[in-house]
């Protein structure tokens, strides 16, 4: 038995254990799904194989994170540059916050 480490359908390597079940003393049997095309796979895996597994993700999850994180930053800095232009065209005032009420009945802004 050998790490599932790529999907066989697409090549990704961002495999998902959705399920495992214990198949005796390092057997587990499990059912992994691919995000990219969406094909689900039932394999054994030694429990070796499982820790692998458990470390790759934590890999990705620490890529995902950083990918994450460095598009926020750049979202917001994208966001305070339109502000600051924007108020340095006066283009927003005072008026743009004032909370009004809904028809339903709840207040916000206009």
């Amino acid at each position: 038995m050998a790490a599932m480490t790529m999907c066989p359908r697409c090549g990704s390597t961002f495999l998902q254990p959705l399920r495992c079940e214990a198949k005796g003393s390092d057997v587990v049997v499990v059912e992994l799904r691919c995000p990219d095309c969406m094909t689900w796979l039932k394999a054994p895996h030694t429990r070796a194989d499982m820790r692998e597994l458990d470390r790759r993700q934590a890999e990705f999850r620490g890529e995902i994170v950083a990918q994450y994180e460095k598009l926020v930053a750049e979202s917001m800095e994208a966001l305070a540059d339109c502000w600051g232009r924007a108020l340095e065209l006066d283009l927003v005032g005072a008026d743009d916050f004032v909370v009004t009420q809904i028809r339903d009945g709840r207040s916000g802004p206009r």
